[in-house]
Formats: C-alpha cells, structure tokens, sequence
C-alpha cells in the first residue's frame, strides 16, 4: 500500500460521522474483558494508582498537543494556512479517537474502584466523580458534535478559500471544551495520587 492511499484511508476514516463509534465499541468490548480478567482482581491500590496514571497521562498529552505545540506549529512561516489547517484537523481528530479509549477505561477503573470504596462503607465525594465524567463528557461533545462541526467548516474553507464566520466561534468552544476537560483531568489525577500518599 502506498503512503497516499494510507494517508488518504486515514483521512476518510477520521471524517467519517461514525469514526467514534467505530472506536468506542472495539473499546467498550476490550474493556468488558479487562474488566472480568483484571479489574475486578486487582487490589484497591492498584487501581487507585491506575487512574492516577490514566488521568495524569491524559492531562499531560491534552495540556501538550492542545495549548502547547498547536499554538507553536500554527506560527510556523514554512507552511500554508491550508496545511496548518489540515494539519490541525487530523492532530484533533486522531486525538479525540485515542481520548475515546482512554476515557473508556478511565470510566471502568473508576467505576470498579467507586464500588469497592462504597461496598467497604467508604465516601466517595462529588467533587472527584465530577472530575472523572467531565472530561469523558467533553470528549463525547467534541466527538459527536464539535469536530464534525469543525471538520464541514474547514471543507468549506477548502472550496471557498474563505473562512465561514461560523469556524473562529466553532474552534473557540472546542478551545473551551479542552480548558474544562484538562482542569477535570487535572482535580482526578491529584486526588488519586494525593490517595496513594496516605
């Protein structure tokens, strides 16, 4: 297979409608099976240093490809505004499909770990279970709605070489979006690192 048509196969796949779909079910499924082989045989520490690595790992790539090398790319004089486009539309795209199967399994670690802290008469505050679902949240947004939003308007831009009044307010919310889903990210992944201190 030549490197075009591998890129051309990856680019009809990450604008494809169902593409989350399509990586949320194979995650679902695998997870089903980690959950029955591991999860539930794992010691309470183990998956409280789990999530504390899932959540710092996702905080780290987020913070990094989003408000750190995008920005810098985006001023590179070498290329044209169509590949910094392109470029930022496959970066997102292919982010948002490994979110999927992080926030896949940070959902199960934590729903395991939630029922064995209440099972053995423990708190679970509020706080911490919004951390954890907000980004799964905003992924799902962003998924379902916000990139294929973004993706329709850099197409147009494509044909048109000019930009929809729509695209800056579009790439505005998924910025906001991105700020939410870090600072949940970020309140999980210290609390569960604060927890394997005690």
């Amino acid at each position: 297979m030549s490197n075009s048509s591998y890129t051309s196969c990856c680019t009809r796949f990450l604008e494809d409608p169902l593409s989350a779909v399509k990586v949320l079910v194979p995650s679902v499924a695998i997870e089903v099976i980690l959950h029955k082989k591991l999860w539930q045989k794992t010691s309470l520490r183990d998956l409280t240093l789990y999530l504390a690595i899932v959540n710092t790992y996702w905080f780290a790539t987020t913070l990094n490809l989003s408000f750190l090398e995008t920005p810098l790319f985006l001023q590179s004089p070498h290329l044209s505004d169509q590949q910094k486009l392109d470029c930022g539309r496959q970066r997102f795209n292919w982010l948002n499909k490994i979110e999927i199967m992080v926030g896949v399994l940070g959902l199960d670690l934590y729903c395991e770990w939630r029922k064995r802290i209440i099972d053995n008469h423990g708190f679970v505050d509020s706080c911490l279970t919004k951390a954890i679902w907000i980004p799964a949240t905003v992924t799902a947004i962003q998924a379902v709605y916000l990139l294929p939003t973004l993706n329709r308007k850099a197409k147009q831009i494509d044909r048109t070489g000019r930009e929809d009044e729509q695209f800056p307010k579009a790439h505005r919310a998924y910025i906001g979006f991105e700020t939410v889903k870090i600072v949940g990210l970020a309140v999980a992944g210290l609390r569960f690192g604060k927890m394997l201190t005690l």
